[in-house]
């Protein structure tokens, strides 16, 4: 398949060996210290686990806001199996173009997902000041592109 994005692919096991790599516990969570490269990573590998304990790795960073529409844990699993399903087991994650503005940083990425089709998505970060962390990176929200060459642009 012709990739139009030219960064390196992000296989999975390379992800979870990257999280390791950063000092992390076996459950990341929310750090001052994390770039938004960091978080969506975090959560991909969460997603990539297709498991209640992965996909609790992924909400540990959703944002509180995100936290007050999609929680508690229970209804984020669901939501996640129900509305994005290719990202639980997905294959591989590639992150592809970044763009800021004032408010957020949204990161492309291209899945790969369990059925070997390739699904594009923007993880949407605001940085926050949590009780239990200061000026964290979080996701606010995920939305899906449709997977051609037009949708890439950010």
């Amino acid at each position: 398949m012709h990739r139009i994005w030219t960064h390196v692919r992000t296989a999975v096991a390379l992800t979870g060996l990257a999280v390791a790599a950063q000092g992390w516990t076996q459950q990341p969570r929310p750090d001052p210290s994390l770039s938004v490269e960091d978080v969506v990573r975090a959560q991909l590998s969460g997603f990539a686990a297709g498991n209640e304990a992965g996909i609790a790795r992924a909400f540990a960073f959703a944002s509180p806001g995100n936290r007050a529409q999609t929680g508690p844990l229970p209804r984020f699993a669901a939501m996640i199996r129900e509305g994005y399903p290719e990202l639980l087991g997905h294959q591989s994650a590639e992150l592809g173009p970044q763009r800021t503005d004032e408010r957020h940083t949204y990161q492309a990425v291209d899945v790969i997902g369990p059925d070997g089709r390739e699904h594009l998505y923007i993880f949407i970060l605001g940085r926050y000041d949590t009780a239990d962390c200061s000026a964290c990176w979080m996701t606010d929200g995920v939305t899906r592109r449709p997977a051609n060459p037009d949708a890439r642009a950010l």
